[in-house]
């Protein structure tokens, strides 16, 4: 179970004007390995700037946060602590809960995404190319409906 917040998200925003976007998933134990959590979260890399050098845009992801949930009758050290987060008790639930940092070791250090950028120097290219081609289907478009009567 997953929350976004928020819960919109544009993707189709360039990374320059995108908002910051916070995932929390609600993950049980898993049962083969006491102890282990895990998930799958997929990754949408946004349009960056042009570059005038051709180098990629590298973008760090921050290593995960983890959150303990003092919900149910399992009280751990860390429930006894004052609560630093106030977030829904589960994915699909409206209830707040207070939710505590938990020690945990990150599966890797910092990973690294690199992203491919386009260069500035190909903007009136890709200008062109853009109008050539929305004009030419836009044509295609038309005349095909105009030759078939969809109008009339």
């Amino acid at each position: 179970q997953a929350v976004l917040i928020p819960d919109v998200v544009d993707v189709e925003a360039p990374e320059y004007s995108a908002q910051g976007l916070v995932v929390l998933l609600s993950l049980e134990p898993d049962p083969h390995c006491p102890g282990c959590f895990g998930a799958a979260v997929p990754i949408h890399g946004r349009y960056h700037r042009p570059a005038g050098d051709g180098e990629d845009a590298l973008v760090a992801l921050k290593s995960p946060e983890v959150l303990l949930c003092c919900c149910d009758d399992r009280l751990s050290a860390e429930c006894w602590k004052p609560a630093e987060v106030e977030a829904p008790c589960s994915g699909k639930s409206d209830h707040l809960c207070q939710w505590y940092s938990a020690t945990h070791r990150p599966a890797h250090e910092e990973l690294i995404l690199r992203v491919p950028v386009g260069l500035r120097q190909h903007s009136s290219l890709v200008c062109v190319v853009t109008l050539l081609a929305t004009v030419l289907c836009s044509s295609l478009i038309l005349a095909a409906v105009c030759r078939h009567g969809v109008f009339s």
